[in-house]
């Protein structure tokens, strides 16, 4: 993995210890890492035993800043539920395979997508959706099949899966966003996710079981999953941002093949949420390589419902917006990293750093040539 950091205009780099992914270690100390090395933060708490039957939680690596890590993930910031359950979308086995993170209030809705001329159909369906909504309601995430490269009847099943949650919902169109992953070329299996939604609107709670339950849904070939809250402050208020991540192979920039759903209860404009995010992005998933190829279906969803009681960030350059900045970018850095450490055929995580640069996409790029070098990785 790549970091940047924009306020000093360096790729900060560390190396860490050796890890073979076909035998995760059970205790984070088998990495060897010293405390100036990371900052690996673990929270204890409740575990679904329904999801954690299948996989189990992904270590966090978070970078140091004035941020503590809590339970929740996507559900704990202020006024957001979620949940995972089996649908009978993926070709076997019955772990959960369908997401939703709800929000009880109209949340600032910012995406990222990947650059891939061939998008999928939740692609374009959620970068239209964001083009004439500043705000969404849920995020409905299905596992087992991409509908990419599957055509108008592909973005038609979209269309049809967005509404008929909107409907239980009560909800228009435009506030519910969708992702999908899994095999390229399969539409979804339409039947067998309508007939899970009424069991699945049913099942979202503001719980850290919740949470989890839906970090476990989205993944594919992953051996872990990927999730993370952090608290701070904003303005002298508390605010929290959560977040999960789906993504093991395909990995390298941009974006990575990756979903993403990122929460917070912070208060910030459409239009500096929106720059946020993507800066965040280019800060994280996007400084990602494992194998050097890309995807179809790359996307990050980001919402805010504003009910921290934080005040309104309505700039990008004031203080607020810097200190939720940097906190977005942990989040995200975090699970990015977590990403990394979970790549298919990965048998170390490398953080590269460079100094000197005039600029941040300059150190950006250099270090991306090192990390992608295929003698580097030998």
């Amino acid at each position: 993995m790549i970091h940047t950091s924009a306020s000093t205009h360096y790729v900060s780099v560390k190396f860490s210890e050796l890890h073979h992914r076909s035998s995760k270690p059970k205790n984070l100390g088998w990495f060897g890492l010293r405390k100036r090395d990371f900052r690996v933060c673990g929270v204890a708490s409740s575990v679904v035993k329904e999801a954690s039957e299948y996989i189990p939680a992904a270590p966090i690596f978070l970078p140091q800043g004035p941020w503590q890590q809590i339970p929740g993930g996507v559900t704990a910031p202020n006024g957001f539920k979620a949940a995972g359950i089996y649908g009978g979308l993926r070709a076997q086995g019955q772990k959960p395979d369908l997401a939703l993170v709800t929000c009880d209030v109209d949340a600032t809705a910012a995406g990222a997508f990947t650059t891939n001329v061939v998008a999928a159909a939740p692609v374009l369906y959620c970068k239209h959706a964001l083009d004439v909504s500043q705000t969404a309601r849920a995020v409905l995430i299905n596992a087992g099949q991409a509908n990419a490269a599957t055509g108008d009847a592909g973005y038609q099943d979209t269309l049809e899966c967005a509404d008929n949650l909107a409907k239980l919902l009560n909800l228009k169109r435009e506030e519910v966003l969708i992702e999908s992953t899994g095999v390229i070329g399969q539409r979804i299996k339409k039947d067998a996710l309508l007939n899970s939604l009424p069991k699945l609107v049913n099942s979202v709670s503001s719980s850290v079981e919740g949470a989890g339950s839906a970090a476990v849904a989205i993944t594919t070939t992953d051996l872990v999953s990927k999730s993370v809250a952090i608290e701070s402050q904003v303005a002298g208020m508390n605010i929290r941002i959560g977040g999960m991540a789906k993504g093991s192979g395909m990995i390298h920039p941009n974006m990575a093949t990756m979903l993403g759903v990122i929460t917070t209860d912070a208060l910030v404009k459409s239009d500096v949420w929106r720059k946020m995010v993507q800066v965040s992005v280019n800060r994280s998933f996007n400084q990602l390589t494992v194998d050097g190829d890309t995807s179809t279906n790359d996307t990050v969803l980001a919402l805010a419902s504003g009910l921290s009681g934080s005040p309104l960030i309505s700039s990008i350059n004031c203080c607020e917006a810097l200190q939720l900045q940097a906190c977005l970018d942990a989040v995200m850095q975090g699970l990015a990293k977590s990403i990394a450490w979970d790549g298919e055929g990965a048998t170390c995580l490398i953080e590269v750093t460079v100094t000197g640069a005039e600029s941040e996409a300059e150190a950006a790029k250099i270090a991306r040539s090192v990390a992608s070098s295929s003698l580097v990785k030998a």
